[in-house]
């Protein structure tokens, strides 16, 4: 690997909301230092729209991709000659479901966008240095020309940020992801699993719809929707996370995927491989307010002082009766079954705490924003001494 150091461009666009018109003339201008559409796209080229499908929200919740965003997108790629397809395996019903409720299937007939949902998982090598050899995604998501990735910037439960990087788990099909999460079980060995999922499908450009963002107890309807008014593209996944952690006030080193990528000496993860274009950066800083989680301290301990502290240290779910109607969506997807429900009159539930391994699955996609996190008992004394 060389040691001289790449800059990748990020460039960022000022977007105050989703007018049709003026969100086609801003994604143009976010894309001409880059080159344009065109500097991506040839005539014939076979492009994969990815975008952010989480569970059915409308674009209130701004937890899916915003309908134009697509729009604007596609229009851009068949424009540069690009035939246009559309794919996601969302965490939560099934793809057409989300495609209604988040108003993209819409514009998907309005543009004849052809869908190609992520049903078939197929086992595929990752590349270069890596922690597996391979891994099973959609063999959908694979062949084509390009895969241009529509991230929504949001906080995450377990991730802190859930932005580029993080949107490429889409590819994991169904079931398998709650999996995963047993499997990996903490912010590091996760971070791990999605650069290396990155690494195989490479998206060559990756456009954030910052336009609503969301802070607090995100991804889901838990999370608190804003008004960023950001519009930002990248050919680099990390360098684009790189700069929208920035403004959100987050640096790599508390962000477990961008973390991860400077130990593992990717491109694009350092605060010195990026160049911003367009709007200085200082200019739209926003300290996001991060989810509650974040206050644990356990993975910054050592192995074995972190495992017989967990559970006073971590950050757990609690299900508010009031809110809950006890729909299941967090039981069925909850990778350690470690949730259960109480009748539909009473409404709510509980969570095992001595088997829970703190993904916050059940907070991403519970559809009501019904799934709190408190802190455990010495995590509660150490931030009542301001010392997490």
């Amino acid at each position: 690997m060389s040691s001289e150091i790449m800059s990748f461009p990020v460039s960022i666009v000022r977007c105050g909301d989703y007018n049709p018109q003026r969100l086609a003339l801003s994604l143009e201008e976010c894309l001409r230092p880059l080159g344009g559409m065109k500097a991506f796209v040839s005539p014939g080229d076979c492009v994969l729209l990815k975008p952010n499908l989480v569970s059915p929200h409308s674009t209130k919740a701004a937890s899916c991709t915003h309908p134009e965003i697509v729009r604007a997108v596609a229009r851009q790629v068949m424009e540069a000659g690009g035939r246009v397809y559309l794919g996601d395996s969302p965490a939560v019903g099934t793809m057409s479901r989300v495609l209604r409720k988040s108003g993209i299937m819409d514009v998907i007939r309005d543009l004849g966008i052809e869908l190609v949902p992520f049903r078939t998982p197929v086992e595929v090598p990752v590349p270069g240095d890596s922690v597996y050899r391979s891994l099973f995604l959609a063999r959908e998501a694979l062949g084509f020309d390009l895969i241009i990735n529509l991230p929504r910037f949001k906080t995450h439960g377990m991730m802190t940020l859930t932005l580029s990087v993080k949107n490429m788990f889409g590819t994991v099909v169904g079931a398998a992801k709650p999996a995963w999460h047993f499997k990996t079980m903490e912010p590091g060995r996760f971070a791990d699993l999605l650069l290396d999922i990155w690494k195989i499908l490479q998206p060559g450009l990756n456009i954030l719809d910052g336009i609503t963002a969301m802070e607090g107890n995100g991804p889901g309807a838990g999370g608190d929707p804003f008004s960023l008014g950001l519009l930002m593209a990248s050919p680099s996944a990390l360098a684009l996370d790189n700069a929208a952690g920035e403004i959100a006030g987050v640096s790599p080193r508390e962000h477990p995927v961008l973390r991860r990528a400077l130990d593992r000496g990717f491109e694009g993860a350092g605060p010195d491989s990026f160049r911003v274009i367009g709007i200085d950066i200082e200019q739209v800083k926003r300290p996001f307010l991060l989810p509650m989680s974040t206050a644990k301290v356990d993975g910054k301990l050592p192995d074995w002082m972190n495992r017989p502290l967990r559970k006073t240290l971590g950050v757990f779910p609690v299900l508010e009766t009031e809110r809950c109607t006890s729909c299941g969506q967090c039981a069925s997807i909850c990778p350690m079954d470690a949730i259960a429900l109480f009748d539909e009159k009473r409404g709510g539930g509980v969570v095992d705490r001595g088997i829970c391994i703190n993904c916050y699955c059940c907070q991403e996609v519970c559809p009501e924003g019904a799934i709190d996190l408190i802190p455990g008992r010495l995590l509660r004394i150490l931030k009542s001494f301001h010392m997490a």
